[in-house]
């Protein structure tokens, strides 16, 4: 297991999201949680309910990732394939694992005392969300019914989460967050300002120039339409072992990019 955590990849599973049924909003949480935790995502692939889909998507992402979160595909329905996709290809078994099914047993116990479901009953269906790979570890679930999943592979560890959004983020912030708090050395900081300019072929060379003063500064303009608007966003960002250093050569580039454009920068909410 890597003890230095840099780089993300997120696999969205589903034909709803693919036939366009619905929006994948829980990528873009994802993303938006992983980089504030000083992660880079490298890549993001969505693929449909399929074994041979989910398994070479696996092997896309994770070659370039040090951590892979994979959202949906983890219910009881035929569909919900994910846990048997990943097993396959890393050569496991699919197991009953006794910490899960008793997070499952617990669940549809508490839904039913709420008036959520109609009985308790540990059928087929619900059994099924308790088999999951062998040798990996199940993730609390307090808001659904199938638990999470954190599978080690190497170099390489994955985390299984449902698609259902209120139970994505309630397992990403209770057991994927602490657990990279401790391996992520890198910081994370970005500043988003607006430019008086609303070409962006006339900025571009200005980005060049003070992206080579800087390195490892990533400047990147982000144009309206043309003819709404008068200026121009542009995102400054950087990673680095030290939050203070990063915020200075942040704050730097920012101003050596107004001494370029002649244009003074106006911080903005993203």
């Amino acid at each position: 297991m890597k003890e230095d955590i840099r780089t993300a990849g997120i696999i969205a599973i589903g034909n709803e999201v693919l036939d366009g049924l619905v929006l994948d909003t829980n990528s873009n949480w994802i993303e938006i949680k992983l980089v504030g935790l000083g992660l880079q995502v490298t890549r993001l692939v969505s693929v449909r309910d399929d074994l041979i889909e989910i398994e070479q998507a696996l092997r896309f992402v994770s070659t370039a990732c040090d951590i892979v979160i994979i959202s949906g595909g983890l219910g009881p329905t035929h569909d919900d394939m994910t846990l048997k996709a990943i097993a396959k290809a890393l050569g496991r078994r699919i197991v009953e694992s006794p910490e899960a099914l008793a997070i499952v047993k617990r669940q549809y116990q508490t839904l039913f005392e709420r008036g959520i479901v109609n009985s308790p009953d540990m059928t087929d269906a619900r059994i099924k969300m308790a088999q999951i790979p062998e040798k990996s570890i199940p993730l609390d679930n307090r808001v659904g019914g199938a638990p999470g999943v954190m599978i080690q592979e190497e170099d390489s560890t994955i985390f299984c989460l449902p698609g259902v959004p209120s139970e994505l983020k309630f397992i990403f912030d209770d057991s994927i967050v602490p657990w990279l708090k401790e391996r992520v050395k890198w910081k994370f900081y970005e500043q988003v300002v607006e430019l008086g300019m609303h070409d962006e072929s006339v900025l571009a060379p200005a980005i060049d120039v003070v992206m080579k003063k800087h390195p490892g500064v990533y400047i990147k303009s982000m144009p309206k339409t043309y003819g709404t608007s008068k200026t121009m966003r542009v995102w400054v960002s950087m990673r680095g072992e030290n939050l203070e250093e990063t915020q200075k050569h942040v704050a730097e580039t920012i101003k050596d990019l107004e001494k370029t454009t002649g244009l003074a920068a106006k911080p903005v909410e993203k």
